[in-house]
């Protein structure tokens, strides 16, 4: 974490049922697993239920989902959503952020 980052503690949750193996998740949790810090616990998962979408990732406090996880995602979360609090909108899992619109509701 930067010295500007948000002073908190994150839980990222790596989806590692069958779905999300067969598309990457483990080396998604491995590349999660480079960052764990005092700041950042990283957890693999039983299915989060969104088999379709995987590799999926969950981070709380704030429950934000992404979906489509490679390995190569991994440091520009960390350092946007986990280091400076903004989440990665490319990732970000559409059943439960709906892309900005007209229509769409603040997140």
């Amino acid at each position: 974490m930067t010295d500007t980052a948000p002073c908190r503690r994150w839980l990222v949750q790596v989806c590692r049922h069958r779905s999300c193996q067969r598309h990457g998740s483990v080396q998604v949790l491995a590349a999660f697993r480079q960052h764990q810090s005092r700041w950042i616990l990283v957890a693999e998962t039983g299915c989060l239920g969104q088999c379709s979408s995987g590799p999926t990732v969950r981070i709380m406090p704030d429950d934000t989902w992404y979906c489509q996880v490679t390995p190569e995602d991994v440091p520009q979360i960390v350092a946007q959503h986990l280091g400076q609090g903004q989440r990665l909108r490319s990732r970000l899992h559409p059943r439960f952020h709906p892309p900005e619109g007209p229509n769409s509701l603040p997140e």
